[in-house]
């Protein structure tokens, strides 16, 4: 065997992790779709080391929503990372804040849990290339058998089918009998987390975002208090506000605009440094005809914008606060992602450390930030 590649259409990821896990193989598996990269390392039919820029999947992620990290100490681990250059792991150990056991053993899930997320893409591409494997994580010893992946996400497709039924969509909020809850929950454990978030009046998305977690663990926890009748999806009164707009298209570019007018006022955008409407444009020319040509545009505007959002709101570092009363806020139309950010909006972290901590993409949360600031929810200082 010398390689496999394809897409997903012909050839499921589960099926793809079932063959490789059956041959033993050893090499890197690459899977993307729509700018999501997971990059895996296999020894011997396991995962032996795996990164993705997907936020939610980071380790300090896991560590968070599974109650052995908190924001303020990844914060201060992320510091100690930059002046070492250690992987975020090592330092937690070192430091002391996480035993050894604990991080391989949220490594191990944070492996599993990248592959059986893409099990759900309906499209996407896979590369596998047979390579040398030396050493990936420097002595750590974690290995997640591909064919127990498999096996988890057959049985995670009859779970989500379940889960689904209960809670339909992301956006509805829930009710909470707590006189059908187990007793007596543990301080700070999931469940106990999970009912304050629904007596806020959180959505699932947002209830996501606040407790760092991955979709299927909260799900799962979830139907676990709906199996109890202890939790419902809340019947709405009135319609559940929906998230704000994407960001318009420059006056330029109509509704009927073609996909080269629409690629020619982007570029011409990207030459004038105007960043923020390239990025709009790109992102729109992307959707309407993807190709090596509009990923590419999208890719220098996107870098463009990063650089000039970071320029304005984080050199030198700037401390948001909030201009906006918190009970205002819980009237207002936000999307999950904004409430998230202000949430942690305090006086003192400045928006750097804010946005490190989130699960959100840095340029995603940026860009949130400045809208923050053009709409006069928020002010900035410099620190």
């Amino acid at each position: 065997m010398q390689g496999l590649s394809g897409d997903f259409t012909t050839m499921p990821l589960k099926d793809v992790v079932q063959y490789l896990g059956n041959r033993r193989v050893s090499g890197k598996l690459l899977v993307q779709r729509e700018g999501v990269f997971k990059d895996l390392t296999l020894s011997e039919g396991s995962v032996v080391s795996a990164s993705s820029n997907q936020p939610r999947e980071y380790l300090g992620q896991f560590l968070i929503n599974m109650g052995h990290l908190t924001e303020d100490q990844l914060s201060r681990a992320f510091e100690a990372q930059r002046e070492t250059d250690f992987r975020l792991g090592k330092i937690l150990v070192m430091q002391k804040i996480v035993p050894e056991e604990t991080v391989l053993s949220m490594l191990s899930l944070k492996f599993r849990e990248m592959l059986l997320d893409a099990f759900q893409w309906a499209d996407g591409e896979f590369q596998f290339e047979i390579v040398d494997i030396r050493n990936p994580l420097e002595g750590l010893d974690v290995r997640v058998d591909l064919l127990d992946v498999h096996r988890e996400g057959e049985f995670r497709e009859t779970a989500w089918q379940a889960m689904r039924s209960a809670f339909p969509a992301g956006s509805a909020r829930l009710t909470v009998d707590e006189r059908k809850l187990a007793e007596p929950r543990q301080p700070g454990s999931m469940d106990e987390r999970i009912v304050q978030l629904i007596k806020d009046g959180l959505t699932i998305d947002e209830m996501a975002l606040a407790l760092h977690a991955t979709d299927f663990y909260l799900y799962q926890r979830l139907y676990a208090l709906y199996r109890r009748d202890a939790v419902k999806v809340r019947e709405e009164t009135t319609p559940v506000p929906a998230a704000k707009e994407a960001a318009k298209a420059p006056q330029i570019i109509g509704t009927e605009s073609s996909v080269d007018e629409v690629l020619q006022a982007a570029r011409m955008f990207l030459e004038n440094f105007n960043y923020r409407d390239a990025e709009v444009l790109a992102r729109r020319a992307h959707e309407m005809a993807p190709s090596s040509d509009t990923t590419d545009l999208l890719k220098q505007a996107e870098q463009g914008l990063l650089g000039a959002l970071r320029l304005v709101l984080m050199e030198p570092p700037q401390v948001p606060t909030l201009l906006v009363p918190q009970a205002q806020l819980k009237t207002m139309q936000l999307s999950a992602a904004e409430r998230y950010l202000l949430s942690r909006i305090d006086g003192k972290r400045d928006v750097a450390a804010i946005i490190r901590v989130s699960p959100l993409h840095e340029l995603e949360a940026l860009k949130y930030f400045q809208g923050f600031v053009d709409s006069s929810f928020v002010k900035l200082a410099p620190r």
